[in-house]
């Protein structure tokens, strides 16, 4: 007798093309904060604002390049929210910096070249 065994439980649902329905929502409720929010702008603004709002909200639905598995707003939110003093980005240098072991291995191996 033979099993299945499913390989992945937890699966998004797609609503349109690539956009997922956790996506969908984030931006019908971007668009009605930003319809809300369109009476603060000057009458001839309004139009450029909502168009400048909607390509933001779909920026902000895009997978983030720093955080694997996340969302633009769900990295930015992150961030925002972490404590100061523990996380923060790592970046590796273009250096060698591999004074301190050259120095290491002189004491080590005084007669050798490095």
């Amino acid at each position: 007798m033979r099993y299945l065994v499913t390989k992945e439980i937890k699966s998004e649902t797609q609503v349109i093309w690539k956009l997922y329905f956790q996506d969908f929502a984030f931006l019908l409720a971007w668009v009605a904060l930003n319809y809300q929010l369109k009476e603060v702008a000057h009458t001839y603004l309004q139009t450029p604002m909502f168009i400048f709002t909607l390509i933001m909200g779909i920026i902000l639905v895009l997978p983030s390049v720093t955080n694997p598995k996340r969302r633009q707003y769900q990295s930015i939110m992150l961030y925002l929210m972490r404590p100061q003093e523990t996380i923060y980005l790592m970046k590796e240098r273009k250096e060698s910096g591999n004074e301190e072991q050259d120095q290491r291995f002189k004491k080590r191996y005084p007669k050798r070249k490095i």
